[in-house]
């Protein structure tokens, strides 16, 4: 016994007195140039290998000075974020460091109270945020909440902040890479996570989400080359943690378009194409220095914007603008404003907008035909500064209305012509008809029993089996209607993560029982892979639709919640028919997943390969992606897994018996073939009709099992038949529910 505790004692030393590979930042970012020549080849997509470090997923120790200190970066929740760099150079010198928790364990080790400008040592585990070619590499210091921190080493106390590194943007991005614009790897990626500064910029578009706060900012030099700004930092943020006392009384608000940047200094990092391959991330006060500055216009909700109705022919129409200059000079005036607007996508015509009071304006569109198109957007000017604002960006979009005299369709609050995907009529209150497509019982509020999450149950409506004819319905009077309901519900429309909302104000039944339209059959590639907005994938939004002939082609699309961990995924796949892949939901109430942990909660499990004869959902936008989402099992054709058995090569065909038999609801048929060819598996009722194809196709000789899911069918005997060639065999099977 006591020799077992010496041996013990003597392991503990050593994991306590355990050393790592010490390394310069230098050493861990560096890329060698031939892989940054072929990675221009590749785009943003694809290849992430080429930009990954030789010591990607090892433990190291290494030594910087801190960029900003933990208390700067505030988007990240219950985790500490900080940014060091090389006390050499900016090149290949840059890092994220990101702490598991924010636990007693990490704070003791001094994670919570290092100041910028300190020259800290510190150990952990390099990862890579995203996988793609444009990740970003991340430190994860041992310790969290459950496992002893390593403490931080501090060399030098609270010294100066490195100097920011000069870049241009051209040096990163040729173009706008959100519109096809070309992401320069080389010298862009040895900036990854350093400390830059951009000179002599214009703001070029800039929005606000409504639901976070979250600000998103693109600049552009004078080429038209274009870079984001990204608000992590409190005191460039919008959000909840925004800090109110360097910005004045309210959190940071970035100058409106058109508006002059002299500089702007910050963290560099990757980012996907929608947000221009490469971000800046201001930190401190001064990292951003205004030039000048255009008019601020607000034209949000229909109060300030417009008459607060449909327009008939007869309707002139109001618009209204707040513009207010904000440049610190409070000398300086707006000295005018306009409306632009275009019929019918016609030349735009400018009117001079009236002074309402000191800061609004307003306008009067002439009345239009019935069906006219009518698009606008607004300028104001500053009587010291050849700077106009515009708003909104017409780029992207703009304002707009139809002229209706006959009442409205869902189509009228869902389409819009722009890039941006979003509905002409937000904060507008409507009342429009349809057909309960799906409800509660089909998106349910359940809690995810994976991770205790709470689903948002969702109900749709559609008024047409067609582009653009359905809505999805939020709030609690909407959970009271369900499926095939015919229902006219009046509310507000507002957008929410990339989806056109009709906020429930109140509903009438006009019926019930009535039939439901039937899913549109579009191509995975029609939807999967669009960015917001895409007119051939907007279309179908809220709308229900159906592939035919799909297979599953990745059932772990999301390796951050990897299927295979413990602490629970996004549980979507991805299908194709051929024409592209789209991803798959699992909101609804149906009981197929991929996730091989649900077999606990009675699930089916769905393999990769899987063919499905036909798969109808509603698609919905959400996380950066359309997808499908499948309601009941009812919208799943036939289930068909086909598996190639390791065995020798067959030397007679054979066709076994199913089993188990009787089966409820899967059964799996074994089958040889000792030649290749094509060969089919059929399944005919006691009738003789076909009811499903699972297997028709080129196979090479060998042993084949499939899996038949026949969830969808009555109870009964069934027949199978195997074709080969000259070979026919079939055997009987009985379904038992």
């Amino acid at each position: 016994m006591k020799r077992t505790l010496l041996i013990l004692f003597f392991l503990t030393g050593l994991a306590t007195a355990q050393t790592y590979q010490e390394l310069s930042l230098f050493n861990v970012n560096f890329i060698p140039m031939d892989s940054l020549i072929i990675a221009e080849g590749f785009g943003t997509s694809g290849r992430g290998s080429l930009t990954n470090s030789m010591y990607l997923n090892d433990t190291i120790t290494v030594t910087g000075v801190l960029v900003t200190d933990p208390r700067v970066i505030r988007n990240v929740g219950g985790h500490f974020s900080f940014y060091i760099q090389s006390l050499d150079s900016a090149e290949w010198g840059g890092m994220n460091v990101y702490t598991m928790d924010t636990s007693a364990n990490i704070i003791n080790a001094g994670f919570g109270s290092i100041d910028s400008g300190s020259v800290i040592q510190l150990t952990g585990k390099l990862t890579k945020f995203g996988t793609d070619i444009m990740g970003n590499f991340e430190l994860i210091p041992i310790g969290s909440q459950t496992t002893p921190a390593m403490p931080i080493s501090i060399l030098q106390i609270s010294g100066p902040r490195p100097a920011p590194a000069e870049v241009k943007v051209s040096d990163l991005v040729t173009g706008d890479v959100s519109k096809g614009g070309t992401v320069h790897f080389n010298p862009g990626t040895k900036y990854k996570n350093s400390y830059v500064i951009l000179r002599h910029l214009s703001v070029k578009t800039r929005s606000q989400s409504s639901s976070s706060g979250q600000w998103f900012v693109s600049m552009a030099d004078s080429f038209g080359n274009t870079i984001y700004m990204y608000d992590p930092s409190k005191y460039f943020s919008g959000r909840s943690y925004g800090d109110t006392t360097v910005n004045g009384p309210q959190k940071y608000v970035p100058p409106p378009v058109g508006s002059t940047i002299d500089y702007v200094r910050g963290i560099l990092i990757a980012a996907s194409a929608t947000y221009g391959g490469y971000e800046i991330v201001p930190l401190y006060p001064g990292d951003v220095k205004i030039g000048a500055y255009t008019p601020n216009i607000t034209a949000t909700g229909f109060s300030t914007r417009r008459s607060a109705a449909f327009p008939l022919p007869s309707d002139p129409v109001r618009v209204r603008i707040t513009a207010i200059s904000i440049n610190p000079d409070t000398s300086v005036k707006v000295d005018s404003a306009a409306v632009y607007y275009s019929v019918n996508n016609g030349s735009y015509q400018r009117i001079k907008m009236t002074a309402d009071t000191s800061h609004t304006y307003f306008a009067d569109i002439p009345p239009q035909a019935d069906g006219s198109f009518v698009k606008y957007f607004f300028n104001a000017w500053q009587d010291t500064s050849a700077l106009k604002s515009m708003t909104p960006d017409t780029s992207n979009g703009a304002y707009f209305y139809y002229v209706r005299g006959n009442g409205y369709t869902i189509k009228d609050i869902q389409y819009t012509p722009f890039k941006d995907g979003t509905s002409g009529v937000i904060d507008l209150p409507v009342t429009v008809n349809g057909i309960v497509q799906a409800d509660t019982s089909d998106y349910p509020p359940e809690v995810d029993r994976r991770n205790q999450a709470k689903k948002t149950p969702y109900v749709y409506m559609q008024d047409g089996a067609r582009p653009w004819s359905g809505i999805v319905l939020f709030d609690t009077l909407a959970y009271k209607l369900h499926r095939g309901d015919s229902v006219s519900v009046t509310g507000t429309i507002s957008e929410f993560s990339g989806m056109t909302e009709l906020t429930v104000d109140s509903a009438k039944v006009l019926a019930t029982g009535r039939s439901t339209y039937p899913p549109v059959l579009v191509t995975t590639g029609t939807v999967g892979g669009k960015v917001s907005g895409d007119s051939t994938a907007e279309r179908w939004e809220s709308v229900l639709v159906k592939f035919e002939n799909i297979r599953i082609m990745n059932v772990d699309p999301d390796p951050s919640y990897s299927i295979t961990s413990t602490n629970g995924s996004f549980r979507e796949y991805t299908v194709s028919d051929g024409s592209g892949e789209c991803r798959v939901d699992d909101d609804g109430s149906n009981s197929y997943s991929v996730d091989p942990h649900d077999t606990l909660y009675g699930f089916t499990i769905l393999q990769g390969t899987t063919k499905i004869s036909s798969l109808a959902g509603v698609l919905r936008y959400a996380n950066g992606n359309y997808k499908v989402e499948p309601r009941t099992n009812s919208d799943f054709g036939t289930i068909t897994a086909i598996r190639r058995e390791p065995a020798e090569l067959p030397a007679t065909f054979v066709l076994g018996q199913n089993f188990p038999n009787p089966f409820n609801p899967s059964t799996t048929i074994r089958y040889s073939v000792p030649k290749a060819g094509v060969v089919s598996l059929r399944i005919y009722n006691i009738l003789g009709q076909e009811v499903a194809s699972l297997v028709n196709r080129e196979q090479t000789a060998g042993t084949y099992s499939v899996t038949f899911d026949a969830s969808r069918f009555a109870s009964g005997v069934y027949f199978y038949r195997l074709t080969a060639g000259s070979y026919n065999s079939v055997k009987k099977m009985m379904l038992m529910k």
